[in-house]
């Protein structure tokens, strides 16, 4: 008889090894080796596309991403839940997006910022994400992606357990899993988890997730593709502005 359980992780890691474009595999390495510092800064600004003198919301420097391959004319910033049935909408529809769209696999960059609710699972599923990615950026996406698949969308309070999770990272992505457990309750990963949420709340407009923004300014996250059209080809859709 078959074991459901294991032919769907089987599938989640199927998925996860035919994204396309996203999730570079070793492109990526949090500063210092993960000794988690606020105060470092990402020196990228929000794009040079974007008008003079637009706010840099955002500091990028810890955040997994993808696009922007050749180099960052527009910056994305998504933030979201690990357990927001609209956050896996959005993050599906990015998906296509960038696996269809040439350009913005080389020149528009999506960032991932965390916002855990003030409810422990929340801030366990999401320290179990960021002690993924120290083992690679690919395993952060992995992850991500395996939680946002098990939300029911008929049903968001049916998704996977935290023990389904830490299944999937050693059963399927094969990670050291004492050094996640170490990592995912190590300090420096509440701290930067509760950094990342302060970047949120900082944010006047920011009301939950998930909190899509462009060039300084909360988007339509379901317009998201005409948003940033508006700003790589402004004659051709009337500029930047529309939401």
């Amino acid at each position: 008889m078959i074991d459901i359980k294991y032919l769907l992780l089987c599938l989640v890691l199927l998925a996860v090894m035919t994204q396309g474009c996203r999730k570079p595999e070793g492109a990526w390495t949090p500063p210092d080796a993960w000794v988690f510092d606020g105060s470092v800064d990402d020196d990228a600004g929000p794009g040079e596309f974007c008008p003079e003198g637009t706010p840099d919301l955002f500091n990028n420097a810890y955040s997994p991403y993808y696009g922007g391959e050749e180099d960052v004319w527009l910056e994305v910033v998504n933030i979201s839940y690990l357990r927001c049935s609209w956050c896996a909408y959005f993050s599906k529809l990015a998906d296509q997006i960038w696996n269809d769209r040439d350009d913005f696999t080389a020149h528009v960059r999506y960032y991932y910022h965390h916002y855990p609710f003030s409810i422990e699972s929340a801030w366990d599923l999401h320290a179990i994400s960021v002690a993924a990615g120290r083992q690679g950026m690919e395993n952060f996406w992995a992850v991500h992606d395996y939680l946002y698949g098990g939300i029911n969308d008929n049903d968001p309070s049916v998704h996977y357990s935290i023990e389904e999770v830490l299944a999937f990272c050693d059963e399927v992505l094969y990670l050291d899993m004492e050094q996640l457990e170490e990592d995912r309750l190590d300090e420096q990963t509440h701290a930067f988890l509760q950094w990342d949420k302060g970047q949120a709340m900082a944010q006047p407009d920011f009301q939950g997730t998930p909190a899509v923004y462009v060039c300084g300014e909360k988007r339509s996250y379901s317009n998201i593709e005409a948003v940033v059209d508006g700003f790589l080809y402004p004659s051709d859709k009337g500029g930047g502005g529309s939401r």
